[in-house]
C-alpha cells in the first residue's frame, strides 16, 4: 500500500491554477473546432466534442501532477487508459457508414499529452502544437485541395526541398577551403536552400491562389522570377496586338520588377539582419516608386484585363540548385578578387555584371561580406547596382520582344524605378 503524506497535496500553488486554466483553454479550443466539424458533417458521428476534449486535457494535467506525487507509472497507466478508450470508440464508430478517418481520435490523444506538457511548464511548446493542430483540423478542405492540385513534379520538388534543407545541410562540412579560404559548403548550400525555398513558395502561391489579373499575376510571378514575367507579357503583348492589353501587361511587368526589391530585402534579412536595417530605406523608396507608377498606369488606362496566367517553371530541381551553388561560389570569388585588385570600383563592376544573370547570388554574397566586417555602405550600393542591372535586362526584354504600346507604357515605370534607385547614390554622395 502506498502512503502519501498530506503535505504533498498542500504544495498546490497559484502556478498550478494557471497551468490548469491553460490546459482547460487548450482542450476547449481544440474541442470547439472538433464540435464545429461534428455539426458541419451531419452524416458522420464523432465520439468527442468540446466537453470531452476539455476534460481530456484536464485529465492529462492532473495525471502528470499525480505522477510526480505517486510515481511515473501513474501517467503511463492513464495514457494507456485514454488510448484504450480511443481504440474502442474508433472500432465502434468505424462500423458506421461514412466513418473511416482517425483524425479526432489522434487529436484526443495529443490533447491529453498537451495537458501533461502544461503541467511540466512547457506551456509555449504546448500552445505551438495546439496551433498547428488547429490549422491542420480547420483547413482540411484546403489541404485536400492542395494535394489534389499537386502534380508529380511539384510533389517531388517539395520532397527535394525537405531533403536539401533537413537532410543535406547537417552533414555538410563547416570548414572553409579554396582560394582565400573563401568557400564553405554548408554556408553555400544554406544560400541555395534560402533562394530555392523563396522561389518555391512563390510558385505555390501562384499555382493555388491563381493569377487573376495582370497586377496579381505580376506580383506573384515576380516572387518566382520577374524575368519570366517580363518574357511572358512581352510576347503576349505582340500576340494579342491589343493596345488595351499592352497597357495592362506593362502594369504586370512593372509590378514583377518592383516585387524583386522586397524579395532582396528578405534574403538580406535572413543572412544579415543588421544590414537589412539599413537596406530597407532605399528598398522602400524604390518599391514605393515602382508600385505607384504601376498604379498610375492602371488608373489612367481605365478597365481591367485578365492576364490569363503565366506559365511559370517549377523553380526547384537538383540541377538548378547545383547551378546556383556554383554561381554563388563564383560570385564570392569574383567579389573577393575584385576587392583585392581593384578596390570598391571592382566590386561595383562585379555587382553590375552578376546582376545581369542573377541578383540573388551577389545579394547574398554582399550580405555575408558585410556580416564578416566589410563595409555596409559598399554592400548596399553593390546590391542596388545589381538589382538595377537586373531591371535593365527586363527593360531590354520589353524593348526587343514587346509591342510598341508596351514599350511606350512600360518605359515610364522603368524610368521611375531607375530614377528612385539612382537617387539613392546621389543622396548618399551628397551626404
Amino acid at each position: 500500500m502506498i502512503e502519501i503524506g498530506t503535505s504533498q497535496f498542500s504544495d498546490l500553488n497559484f502556478d498550478h491554477l494557471i497551468g490548469l486554466a491553460s490546459s482547460i483553454g487548450i482542450g476547449f479550443l481544440i474541442g470547439m473546432e472538433r464540435q464545429f466539424s461534428k455539426e458541419a458533417m451531419e452524416h458522420q458521428e464523432q465520439f468527442a466534442g468540446i466537453r470531452t476534449f476539455t476534460m481530456v486535457s484536464m485529465f492529462g494535467f492532473i495525471s502528470a501532477l499525480i505522477s510526480t506525487l505517486v510515481g511515473e507509472w501513474v501517467f503511463g497507466l492513464t495514457l494507456a487508459c485514454v488510448f484504450a478508450f480511443v481504440v474502442v470508440s474508433y472500432v465502434q464508430l468505424s462500423k458506421m457508414p461514412g466513418n473511416r478517418g482517425g483524425t479526432t481520435e489522434f487529436a484526443l490523444l495529443i490533447t491529453f499529452t498537451l495537458g501533461a506538457l502544461v503541467f511540466f511548464n512547457m506551456i509555449l511548446f504546448a500552445l505551438i502544437i495546439m496551433v498547428v493542430m488547429l490549422l491542420l483540423l480547420a483547413f482540411k478542405p484546403t489541404l485536400h485541395l492542395f494535394v489534389e492540385k499537386l502534380k508529380r513534379q511539384e510533389l517531388l520538388a517539395i520532397i527535394l526541398f525537405v531533403v536539401m534543407s533537413a537532410l543535406v545541410i547537417p552533414f555538410l562540412p563547416n570548414d572553409n577551403f579554396g582560394p582565400y579560404k573563401l568557400w564553405n559548403l554548408k554556408e553555400i548550400w544554406q544560400m541555395v536552400v534560402l533562394v530555392s525555398g523563396t522561389s518555391l513558395v512563390g510558385y505555390m502561391i501562384a499555382k493555388f491562389m491563381g493569377q487573376k489579373g495582370t497586377v496579381l499575376a505580376g506580383i506573384i510571378g515576380g516572387i518566382v522570377s520577374s524575368t519570366s514575367v517580363a518574357l511572358a507579357f512581352s510576347r503576349k503583348s505582340k500576340d494579342t496586338k491589343s493596345r488595351a492589353s499592352s497597357f495592362f501587361y506593362a502594369v504586370g511587368i512593372i509590378s514583377a520588377c518592383t516585387i524583386m526589391f522586397p524579395r532582396i530585402l528578405f534574403e538580406v534579412y535572413v543572412v544579415n539582419a543588421d544590414l537589412a536595417k539599413q537596406l530597407w530605406v532605399p528598398i522602400l523608396v524604390i518599391t514605393s516608386s515602382g508600385f505607384v507608377s504601376a498604379a498610375l498606369i492602371y488608373k489612367f488606362k481605365n478597365g481591367n484585363h485578365n492576364a490569363n496566367g503565366i506559365v511559370l517553371k517549377n523553380p526547384l530541381d537538383f540541377l538548378s540548385a547545383l547551378k546556383f551553388a556554383v554561381l554563388f561560389a563564383a560570385v564570392q570569388w569574383l567579389v573577393k578578387y575584385a576587392s583585392i585588385h581593384f578596390g570598391d570600383s571592382g566590386i561595383y563592376l562585379v555587382g553590375a555584371i552578376s546582376g545581369i544573370t542573377d541578383v540573388d547570388a551577389i545579394t547574398l554574397s554582399m550580405a555575408k561580406i558585410a556580416k564578416a566586417g566589410g563595409s555596409k555602405n559598399m554592400a548596399i550600393q553593390t546590391i542596388i547596382i545589381a538589382a538595377l542591372s537586373n531591371t535593365l535586362v527586363k527593360l531590354i526584354i520589353v524593348i526587343v520582344l514587346g509591342s510598341v504600346e508596351l514599350r511606350k507604357t512600360a518605359l515610364w515605370g522603368f524610368l521611375v524605378i531607375f530614377i528612385s534607385g539612382l537617387s539613392y547614390f546621389f543622396v548618399t554622395y551628397i551626404l
